[in-house]
């Protein structure tokens, strides 16, 4: 019988010790992989940081940027100025549009066309600190019915050589925005209230958007170059709401 219980007794200590012995190879391999990867993770959250702030502060600046009020003269001999904002305001409040043209074309030698030129170039001009990133800037009712501006830049890589793509678009809806980069994987954006005045319906809420993600990525080009052979009918037809059209200096 006290041989019985020994035998019990150093089952039940063996057993303990292997119970013991497996928390704590557990617990040395998830420190283990902590520490492993911990250096990623701090480098990951310092770029979405970065980058979050960038869009952010950009969307300040765009709209605090000066432009002449004198539209036949540069900023350096302009003796009045004001900042954009108060220039796509001014020219909303008229007909409740950016410029004189379409939504996506932009006529560089209409002076009715000033506002959107200056907003398209500010923005363009911001963005050469992050050449190896797309972008899309849009404007848009709060109401999501309506956009009131739209511009999209596009990296193209095609042998060996970059070519920098730029539109300016109409979409009916945000769906076959977020069509284009729904792939992506690394995606920052920002966005900010605004309220422009009409003449007959009073006070429109707005809100603007920055959304900038690295030129490597994969997104949906099929909604921009129009291969409509491997799509939906659904998808086509998002790509006819898009309605890109690419703009050329």
């Amino acid at each position: 019988m006290k041989l019985k219980l020994k035998n019990y007794k150093g089952q039940a200590a063996m057993t303990d010790s292997l119970f013991f012995l497996t928390i704590i190879v557990a617990l040395c391999v998830l420190l283990f992989q902590f520490s492993a990867t911990y250096g990623e993770r701090v480098d990951l959250a310092i770029n979405n940081l970065y980058f979050k702030e960038y869009t952010n502060s950009s969307l300040k600046t765009i709209y605090y940027t000066d432009i002449p009020l004198d539209n036949t003269k540069d900023i350096e001999d302009s003796l009045e100025t004001d900042y954009l904002i108060t220039s796509l305001k001014s020219d909303y409040l008229s007909d409740e549009k950016i410029g004189y043209s379409d939504i996506n074309s932009l006529n560089k030698d209409d002076v009715k066309d000033l506002s959107k030129y200056n907003l398209f170039h500010t923005i363009k001009s911001l963005m050469y600190a992050l050449p190896n990133y797309d972008y899309i800037y849009y404007i848009q009712e709060s109401s999501g019915q309506k956009f009131i501006y739209f511009m999209l830049k596009i990296n193209n890589f095609e042998d060996n050589e970059l070519e920098q793509l730029y539109y300016l678009c109409e979409p009916t809806s945000i769906n076959p925005v977020r069509n284009v980069v729904q792939r992506t994987n690394k995606i920052y954006s920002s966005s900010s209230p605004q309220i422009y005045q009409t003449k007959d319906t009073g006070e429109v809420r707005a809100t603007s958007n920055l959304t900038i993600w690295p030129s490597t990525s994969s997104i949906n080009k099929e909604y921009l170059e129009g291969r409509l052979d491997s799509l939906t009918d659904n998808e086509i037809e998002n790509i006819t709401n898009l309605k890109c059209k690419e703009y050329i200096e």
